[in-house]
């Protein structure tokens, strides 16, 4: 019984010690899912500002950010830039990479700038002597031929 008593001392004041740091922290106590549901409200709000209306694939955006999310250099982001023919959704690709995977903005920001800096944006990616990746030279050749 003696032994009891010291282990339920600490049982209680491990308790109560878990209850302050809940009281002081709670955004830190939120379950992940609700974490991940205020992220994606702030996201699905950001894109609702950019777009001017709330109805949009929001999952079709979230999957396209999760594949943006691999290009890190600006390199690979002025490749896939040029190849799109129009730069007018990068504010949507922006908002996406701001929230799925923010450091990349840096790199997409900077390819976004020489494609916008260039006076055709295909001479990126047609000219001779451009380095590109097997999947860009494919996407690339289509591209360069119709022009």
């Amino acid at each position: 019984m003696r032994a009891l008593l010291p282990a339920l001392a600490l049982v209680l004041t491990a308790l109560s010690a878990c209850s302050a740091e809940a009281e002081e922290a709670p955004e830190q106590s939120a379950n992940p899912v609700q974490r991940e549901d205020a992220t994606a409200a702030e996201w699905r709000a950001d894109l609702a500002a950019e777009l001017g209306t709330d109805a949009f694939d929001f999952l079709a955006l979230q999957q396209a950010a999760a594949v943006d999310c691999q290009r890190t250099d600006a390199g690979a982001w002025a490749v896939e830039l040029a190849l799109s023919g129009d730069v007018s959704t990068s504010a949507l690709t922006r908002i996406g990479l701001e929230h799925a995977c923010a450091d990349v903005v840096a790199a997409f920001d900077e390819g976004l700038a020489a494609v916008e800096q260039a006076g055709d944006p295909l001479d990126l990616v047609c000219g001779p002597g451009v380095r590109l990746s097997s999947q860009d030279r494919l996407r690339a050749d289509l591209v360069c031929a119709q022009r």
